[in-house]
């Protein structure tokens, strides 16, 4: 029997967002970010809005961004569609300059994602008590849209300070309710440890988003990782891998098609290599989460590893490993399973349900937001409530160490029932 509203404090349901975005004004980030980078900064701004100009119409259908914008209103991705920017192509240098740091034009990112009381507004109407916070519009593009245009690894270590300094702000006007993920790179490990202890102090207590690409520096199962791995241990800071980047794929029709058929297999590729390297044999604690990469696949992709950690062939890749690759995934790892659809809901106890945190994606188009509820009933309508409410903001309360004594009276407020989610 699914356990009744009388077994918990609240019949309210705690929702905890396991994938939300912010991203400032371009402007804004000058303030966190020394004078000498600002041209450059600047620069990158501009060759990164020519580029939103020429693929404009190749990403998502009109029709949907349309259908978005009445949901939403005319902000964000609801602005930016082929009728609004089509004459931009002619916009002189300056013009595009200035409309990078205009409030309301197309380039400009939703008030909710730099506007820290907007966006609890929209995040409550939403029902959410709390969220993590991944990048959206970041200085130099904080690694996640590097692949066309090479940033020097300088510029790029002062863009993500700036954007991590910028979101701790952001986060300490609600202390508690945001648990803000701090950018990092990782072409000098010994900085990197410091960036990492930076992002402790500043609060950022979501943790730290792993570069999917090491440029050309040696992936993940290299040992110049280990003070990576060892000072997110000691400090508690989980590691996360986010969907986003991928290769270049051109230009041609159907570059955006390879994008989104892809761009989950490259987030996935961090865990083989923690695996194998004995990362998770050395720091049972570590915390690795996989975000916006689906659900499902990771049961084929241990299927895979189970198999060639168990032929006789390749048992010396087991050497130093006291647990197989399932086993390591379990302890070791989550999934913040971005707006969780019906057709993976029914693998969650293979998954393991204490691995799976749910996302709304907010403000992005393909996400929940604002109409979460419609997608709770049709995922999580006659599932038992023990299993819903874990789920839904339990899991990822736990695993991100929130303070239940701030957001429960916050969900005892805004949060909806099982009724809400049954109806």
């Amino acid at each position: 029997m699914p356990n009744s509203a009388s077994n918990y404090s609240s019949e309210k349901i705690l929702l905890v967002s396991s994938d939300c975005h912010a991203g400032a004004l371009p402007k804004t980030y000058n303030d966190y970010m020394p004078t000498k980078y600002h041209q450059a900064a600047d620069d990158w701004w501009l060759t990164y809005a020519k580029e939103m100009i020429m693929r404009t119409g190749t990403f998502f259908d009109q029709e949907a961004v349309d259908e978005f914008s009445k949901q939403s209103g005319d902000e964000g991705t609801g602005k930016f569609n082929a009728n609004s920017v089509n004459t931009l192509g002619e916009a002189s240098e300056e013009d595009i300059r200035a409309l990078l740091n205009d409030e309301t034009s197309p380039f400009a990112p939703r008030r909710g994602e730099f506007d820290a009381d907007v966006r609890l507004k929209e995040l409550e109407d939403d029902g959410i008590a709390g969220e993590l916070i991944f990048p959206q519009m970041a200085p130099f593009g904080a690694g996640l849209t590097q692949y066309r245009n090479p940033i020097k690894p300088e510029y790029n270590l002062e863009g993500n300070r700036a954007y991590n300094r910028w979101l701790a702000d952001l986060c300490s006007v609600n202390p508690g309710r945001h648990a803000g993920v701090a950018i990092i790179n990782v072409d000098d490990i010994d900085i990197t440890v410091e960036e990492v202890k930076k992002a402790k102090q500043q609060n950022l207590f979501g943790g730290i988003l792993l570069p999917i690409s090491t440029g050309d520096y040696p992936f993940y199962h290299h040992p110049r990782y280990e003070p990576l791995w060892a000072i997110c241990n000691e400090l508690n800071m989980p590691i996360h891998v986010h969907s986003g980047w991928c290769p270049d794929y051109g230009d041609v029709p159907s570059a955006t098609a390879m994008f989104i058929s892809e761009v989950d297999m490259w987030a996935h590729r961090p865990f083989a290599a923690l695996v194998w390297s004995g990362v998770f044999e050395r720091y049972p604690q570590l915390k690795f989460i996989f975000t916006e990469t689906g659900c499902a696949w990771i049961l084929e992709a241990l299927r895979v590893l189970e198999f060639k950690s168990q032929n006789p062939l390749f048992a010396h890749f087991k050497k130093g490993l006291s647990m197989s690759p399932s086993e390591y995934f379990q302890q070791n790892c989550y999934i913040g399973a971005s707006f969780l659809p019906k057709h993976e809901i029914d693998k969650r106890h293979e998954i393991g349900l204490d691995k799976l945190m749910w996302g709304s994606d907010y403000p992005h188009m393909e996400g929940t937001w604002p109409n979460t509820m419609p997608y709770m009933r049709d995922t999580f309508a006659g599932i038992p409530e023990d299993e819903v409410r874990s789920m839904l903001g339990l899991q990822a309360a736990k695993v991100f160490d929130f303070d239940m004594g701030i957001l429960q009276p916050i969900a005892d407020r805004i949060g909806p029932t099982m009724a809400d989610i049954n109806s």
